[in-house]
């Protein structure tokens, strides 16, 4: 019988392939963790890491473990979170991943709804992009997972929440601040500000300005940029115009230190999507949390799309969005 804690050191430095850092993660000693790694090798008979100099790597064997040890764990959290109506929440964890405009500027406005149900729960955000998304779902490193790409993958259920604009962004005293509408074969003029390659994010403009005649080799990108603030900032300070989430500029907006600029056959609008393994949806906090997404993106679509021209009463899952009340959640979701 394998010791449950062993399994749970396994996983940590599995996931780390660093044995300090687990160490630390887990608030043990090194040659703890060292040992304990030891003893499961030896009551297993097996090889679980490949140990060369100070690189640490899984072997077949380790790999096949990690893939069941997540799974023990997220059977764990359900089964937990399952028994909550029975008592209290001590043990909940809930590991979700997210592309980097959701983690830093959806999640944030959700979660607290979600930690006042579940007060003793313990929230794991993984922020990263798509395809780690992706990759860290069907690894079971995750239970849910949220995407400003497209993806296509018939082994997972994904399901669109809302919409979300790119939007050009100019110093206030830039000679497009107050033109109605810029064509996209003016932007050849300018130094563009834009995510790193391979990003969805710059995807998403190069398409838009493909489809509106402009070749991506026409463009004059001035720097590349793995953070959304960091464009931000750069359009502050002069460097160039810059192409960001519009739900990342409300601040800057509200300072006037940016302004955004209109463009012709805009504005460029990407989904947003809930990711899942197939099946039904979860229960517990996991399944709250889709629900809050859920009704917090229909407030998202009504703020880019035009109001109905008939009276319609909103629900009240979106009346109360922002700042929602579930009464009765743990026994409601559990």
């Amino acid at each position: 019988m394998i010791e449950n804690f062993k399994l749970k050191v396994f996983r940590v430095v599995a996931e780390m392939l660093n044995y300090r850092r687990a160490a630390e993660e887990l608030h043990l000693t090194q040659p703890a963790v060292t040992a304990q790694i030891r003893s499961l090798e030896e009551s297993l008979g097996i090889a679980l890491f490949d140990r060369i100099g100070r690189e640490t790597s899984l072997t077949p064997a380790g790999t096949t473990l990690l893939n069941y040890v997540r799974q023990i764990d997220a059977i764990t959290n359900d089964a937990i979170a399952a028994l909550a109506p029975f008592g209290g929440q001590q043990g909940v964890e809930l590991s979700i991943g997210a592309s980097h405009t959701i983690a830093v500027y959806l999640l944030p406005a959700i979660l607290p709804e979600l930690v006042r149900e579940w007060p003793r729960l313990r929230v794991h955000l993984m922020a990263g992009s798509t395809n780690e998304v992706l990759q860290a779902l069907v690894t079971h490193r995750i239970a849910v997972g949220f995407i400003e790409a497209p993806a296509h993958r018939p082994d997972l259920k994904i399901e669109t929440f809302g919409e979300d604009e790119l939007t050009m962004i100019v110093k206030p005293d830039h000679r497009w601040a107050r033109k109605a509408a810029i064509g996209a074969a003016e932007l050849v003029q300018e130094p563009i500000l834009l995510r790193e390659v391979g990003s969805g994010m710059r995807q998403f403009v190069e398409d838009y300005l493909e489809r509106n005649g402009v070749l991506r080799q026409q463009l004059r990108p001035s720097i590349d940029m793995n953070s959304t603030e960091a464009i931000i900032a750069a359009v502050e300070a002069g460097l160039g115009i810059g192409f960001v989430p519009s739900m990342a500029i409300e601040k800057a907006v509200r300072l006037g230190t940016v302004k955004e600029a209109m463009l012709e056959n805009g504005p460029i609008r990407r989904q947003l999507s809930i990711v899942q393994l197939n099946g039904p949806d979860p229960r517990g906090p996991a399944g709250l949390l889709l629900e809050l997404v859920r009704a917090h993106g229909r407030t998202l679509r009504r703020t880019v799309e035009p109001a109905p021209s008939f009276d319609e009463e909103p629900t009240k899952a979106v009346a109360d969005a922002g700042g929602m009340r579930h009464e009765g959640a743990p026994s409601r979701w559990a």
